[in-house]
């Protein structure tokens, strides 16, 4: 794991940018998606000298990739796998009201965190 902030930028590191299991303790298929797109996302605005995009915590993403680093810096949270289809990771998008499987809501979320159509630019 690299320690990184919310954008998968790897600390201390000017031009490094990381996903998968190397951005946290985030595993599994989907999870890899969404990180590595991302940290390569990112990567490219990092090259174009633009501020990189930092998921809102209104998304499960977002929230994902902040609560992962937050846990990752304790040696409570090092002990847990976070995962969107189980574990307790699953437990929080639940009690938060992120968990969401109904795509015309997802839209509404992305399109009202102001991100409809971001990889697209």
């Amino acid at each position: 794991m690299a320690s990184r902030d919310d954008a998968l930028k790897v600390e201390g590191i000017e031009n490094l940018f990381c996903a998968g299991e190397k951005a946290g303790l985030l595993v599994g298929h989907t999870e890899a998606i969404v990180t590595g797109t991302l940290a390569g996302y990112n990567a490219v605005k990092h090259a174009r000298k633009e501020k990189p995009l930092v998921l809102p915590e209104t998304l499960a993403a977002g929230d994902a990739i902040r609560y992962v680093r937050i846990q990752m810096e304790t040696e409570e949270g090092l002990a847990y796998k976070y995962t969107f289809s189980g574990s307790i990771y699953l437990e929080r998008m639940k009690a938060k009201g992120l968990y969401v499987t109904d795509p015309k809501e997802i839209e509404r979320r992305v399109d009202q965190a102001g991100l409809s159509g971001v990889f697209a630019k």
